[in-house]
């Protein structure tokens, strides 16, 4: 047979073959796609059911928690219910709740605290000695902030709260009256006008030439919490009142302390922390509620330059 002859014939073959694979593969995609939708069918029902024995068993979860959840409500009463979540709300709004004629002072950037922990540490005493002069506005604002100020999100404070009571809330009793400071608005809100030192500082004679007293108050009524309730409630442990109530406030005020030492070292200034061996006065002044107690003082100022800076 001739070359060409053969070499004709050969490609015949090859597209015959190629055309016999051609269809077989188109045979086998159709069956594998019959296979696949078949299969798809299957598995859209066995989807469709195991969502709904989902949803079955998810409504008995949620059933079954609804149930534990008036179980456990049951335990309390409407006030208490009340009273948490009026702190809840309380605790979640952006700024603390004013009235429409009381006056706030806005207190400036806190001043920056180059010194280090360590170095501050290491300065840390009681000075009971002030000069008299006042204090800058930015420094008054910086030992606010660190005894208790916003330092992140959700409102949290630069010094730590047992339970997240939040229940200590800090005074300044200044040349210019009382104060309350408010630590989201970071600003003071008017109490009392005047010059009211002398009522806060009874030990000794010139302790009424500190600049501020930073009056340290807990309110017993913010105890009553989500947290405080639970613990009662599931482990038998009532932190509402008592000892334990009295523990967890001192704690609370004794890291504020700590923080205003540091800040005013840091400063340069003095700072000496006491109780109030007669608060009558002081209670009055500041118009506190029965449960709010007051629990220490902080006394800052300038150290005194002189003996004569004890001349009154």
């Amino acid at each position: 047979m001739p070359v060409k002859a053969k070499f004709k014939n050969s490609i015949e073959n090859l597209k015959s073959e190629l055309k016999e694979r051609q269809e077989r593969l188109i045979k086998d995609w159709e069956s594998a796609k019959r296979d696949l939708k078949a299969r798809q069918k299957l598995f859209t029902r066995e989807i469709k059911t195991k969502q709904d024995e989902f949803f079955l068993e998810w409504d008995d979860v949620q059933e079954r928690s609804r149930e534990k959840l008036d179980q456990w409500l049951d335990r309390f009463e409407i006030d208490e219910l009340q009273a948490m979540l009026d702190r809840y709300k309380e605790e979640n709004e952006p700024l603390e709740t004013i009235g429409e004629n009381d006056v706030l002072r806005q207190l400036p950037s806190p001043r920056k605290l180059e010194m280090t922990l360590q170095e501050a540490l290491e300065k840390r005493r009681s000075s009971r000695d002030f000069s008299g002069e006042p204090i800058a506005e930015e420094m008054v604002a910086a030992l606010l902030w660190a005894a208790n100020g916003i330092n992140r999100k959700n409102f949290k404070r630069t010094t730590p709260s047992a339970l997240n009571w939040q229940d200590v809330s800090v005074y300044v009793v200044q040349a210019n009256g009382i104060w309350k400071y408010l630590p989201k608005r970071h600003a003071l809100l008017f109490i009392e006008g005047k010059d009211q030192r002398e009522h806060f500082g009874e030990i000794k004679t010139w302790m009424k030439l500190a600049s501020q007293h930073l009056v340290f108050v807990s309110d017993a009524r913010k105890t009553e919490t989500f947290t405080t309730k639970l613990l009662d409630k599931t482990f038998k442990v009532d932190f509402s009142e008592g000892e334990l109530n009295e523990r967890a406030r001192a704690i609370n005020v004794g890291v504020k302390v700590q923080a205003v030492y540091l800040a005013a070292v840091a400063m340069g200034l003095g700072c000496t922390c006491r109780l109030l061996v007669d608060d009558q006065k002081a209670r009055e002044l500041m118009k506190l509620a029965p449960d709010e107690k007051i629990m220490a003082i902080c006394s800052v100022g300038e150290h005194p330059a002189s003996i004569f800076d004890h001349v009154i």
